[in-house]
């Protein structure tokens, strides 16, 4: 996996920072992590994720405590597949790492997605799958993965590719939109869970894709 600051090194800086207080967040961040990590439950990343944010001031600038909560769907997801796909043994799964969208025999390029499921070569995933995970969807952030998509799939059309979010920040018929670019959108949250249905589109995507090189 690349080089990243994954949820459980943020909860050990809040852990062994001197302030008392800070301390003791840390602490109720290492609980409830515990136990979502483990039993893959929306309703505890929600907590999870609600405690973070009310603490904000506490844990840093925006874009530190927005990348935690960031991350920790992100792992939420990979830990959810890892847990409920069957990966076939040529294949793997990654977080964090580049995905592979040029390769010619001067130079290769690679975009980071948040979740592939695909074939390591060196630095680079050759992707067979990917997912983004988003906490809040909004349209840049829906603009951005829809362009990541789009790129990956101008060098292998027959990559599947997949979206997840928490939260719905966007306009529905941006969204509407972007769906035709898109092999899935799923919204994991407690007030509309859509796991199952995520399962099930992905495991048919891994498994079609044992039919292609």
């Amino acid at each position: 996996m690349a080089k990243m600051k994954r949820p459980m090194d943020y909860i050990g800086d809040l852990c062994s920072s001197p302030n008392p207080e800070t301390r003791r967040l840390g602490e109720t961040l290492r609980g409830q992590y515990s136990q979502w990590t483990q039993n893959l439950s929306l309703e505890g990343l929600t907590t999870f994720l609600r405690t973070i944010q009310e603490n904000k001031d506490r844990i840093g600038a925006p874009q530190l405590f927005g990348k935690f909560r960031a991350y920790a769907f992100e792992e939420f997801v990979y830990r959810l597949i890892q847990a409920r796909i069957f990966i076939p043994e040529n294949l793997g799964a990654y977080w964090g790492e580049k995905c592979l969208i040029w390769n010619d025999d001067s130079q290769k390029y690679g975009t980071e997605l948040d979740i592939l499921i695909g074939k390591k070569l060196n630095e680079f995933i050759e992707a067979k799958v990917a997912v983004d995970a988003k906490v809040e969807l909004d349209a840049a952030r829906l603009k951005t993965t829809l362009a990541s998509f789009l790129l990956l799939k101008e060098r292998n059309p027959k990559v599947k590719c997949f979206l997840v979010y928490m939260r719905e920040e966007v306009n529905p018929i941006l969204l509407d939109l972007a769906k035709p670019w898109i092999d899935g959108i799923y919204q994991l949250s407690p007030e509309r869970d859509e796991t199952e249905g995520f399962i099930k589109s992905l495991q048919d995507a891994i498994n079609r894709s044992q039919m292609w090189v």
